[in-house]
């Protein structure tokens, strides 16, 4: 069939209308698309600012949490503070004299200790460990400064029923002991060179010979070692 020239013109008006539809279509298309992308883009923006907000805030509030924790640890130690365990302490050394053999016990040290200087002596759920209140802090730390003399006390101490040993310490928390754990992890895995708990606070020394840090919190041995969370690094260790 042969096509006439108005006829090939008419087609290729016909060709030209359709593929500018399409193009008109697809104009539209990406509009919609543009118009779409930056509602999204918008909302995205919105979105990461509040998080921002919100990281803020939760930043704020741990921050608030630690400092709460930290203080409600150092009450509870600072209660502690006329208190001492000793260890240990012979079973069959009665309730009824166990008071006052404790007693002549420390006096050994040097530092004078009666049964008047005590608020209470009494065993640890039945135990050979011991633990002294006494009444006045200063003669409490009188005696934990001189408890190294009682090293050359073996013979009267056996007469007073006790060991040729006889170990006196400071008396930890529930929150000290868990947080005194956890430095000793450290050091048995050499993240620190010692570790000690003396006159209420744990204190670490990361090198050896290097600065004592005193720790109160999870928080103060993370920013020691640099490290975002104690507890993952302990299991991971």
């Amino acid at each position: 069939m042969v096509w006439t020239r108005p006829q090939m013109e008419q087609m290729s008006k016909e060709k030209l209308a359709t593929e500018l539809l399409k193009k008109s279509n697809i104009a539209e298309q990406i509009k919609s698309l543009n118009e779409k992308f930056d509602f999204f883009t918008s909302k995205y923006d919105k979105v990461i600012s509040e998080l921002a907000v919100s990281k803020k805030v939760n930043d704020l509030l741990i921050g608030k949490v630690k400092t709460l924790e930290r203080n409600l640890m150092q009450s509870s130690q600072y209660h502690r503070r006329e208190i001492i365990e000793i260890n240990p302490v012979p079973m069959d050394i009665s309730d009824a004299v166990l008071e006052s053999n404790v007693c002549s016990a420390l006096s050994l040290s040097g530092t004078d200790v009666t049964e008047d200087d005590l608020q209470s002596c009494h065993r640890m759920k039945k135990t050979d460990h011991v633990i002294l209140k006494f009444k006045d802090r200063k003669k409490r730390q009188k005696v934990m400064n001189n408890r190294t003399l009682l090293k050359n006390k073996q013979e009267e101490l056996k007469k007073l029923g006790f060991s040729d040993k006889l170990y006196l310490n400071d008396s930890l928390s529930v929150e000290n002991q868990v947080l005194f754990y956890k430095t000793r992890q450290l050091k048995k895995w050499k993240k620190i060179s010692d570790t000690w708990f003396f006159n209420n606070k744990i204190s670490v020394r990361v090198h050896e010979k290097g600065k004592v840090t005193n720790i109160f919190h999870d928080s103060d041995v993370e920013k020691l070692l640099q490290i975002d969370d104690l507890d993952e690094y302990l299991v991971h260790m």
